[in-house]
């Protein structure tokens, strides 16, 4: 009895259907992984730009001598447009509400912005910058993983007014 050799010059279909369920659950584990670890990129670069701002401010506020009760920062059209100066913020990522600052989010699908409401705030009347994690408003989930990465006892006032300062 002579056997028959048979050559084979690809996969059986069985073989590929194994190979795509196989396909077919990676995917559907790590996809939702590779979203979460995006936002969490995400709010870890917002957290540094806000601890970044919150120590630049004070420091160019003493160092330039400047008056935080003033209508506004000279050169600058308003205090938010300063804040995001002075801390450095990309401006793709932030935007001057008048006195305050706010982390803006690209709404999905579209050129659209989703804003997350007013962060850091200078009041002028007291001339106290105040920052404010329960102040983040908006529902994108990048917004609300950055509020809840505070704990609720995050919120910080400095005061940045002083009497007597040093006239140069």
């Amino acid at each position: 009895m002579t056997s028959k050799r048979i050559d084979r010059n690809g996969f059986s279909m069985i073989e590929l259907v194994f190979v795509i369920v196989i396909l077919g659950v990676l995917a559907a584990v790590a996809v939702p992984r590779f979203v979460t670890t995006r936002t969490d990129a995400q709010v870890a670069m917002l957290r540094s730009d806000i601890a970044s701002t919150l120590k630049a401010i004070p420091a160019r506020v003493f160092a330039e001598n400047l008056d935080p009760t003033a209508s506004t920062a000279d050169g600058f059209s308003d205090w938010g447009e300063w804040m995001i100066d002075t801390g450095g913020l990309d401006r793709g990522r932030w935007e001057s509400t008048g006195t305050s600052i706010q982390p803006i989010v690209p709404a999905s699908g579209s050129t659209a912005k989703v804003e997350c409401g007013s962060l850091i705030n200078l009041d002028v009347t007291s001339g106290n910058l105040t920052f404010d994690p329960t102040l983040i408003t908006g529902t994108q989930t990048l917004c609300t993983s950055l509020r809840d990465s505070y704990p609720s006892d995050s919120n910080r006032v400095i005061p940045l007014a002083t009497t007597g300062a040093v006239q140069f």
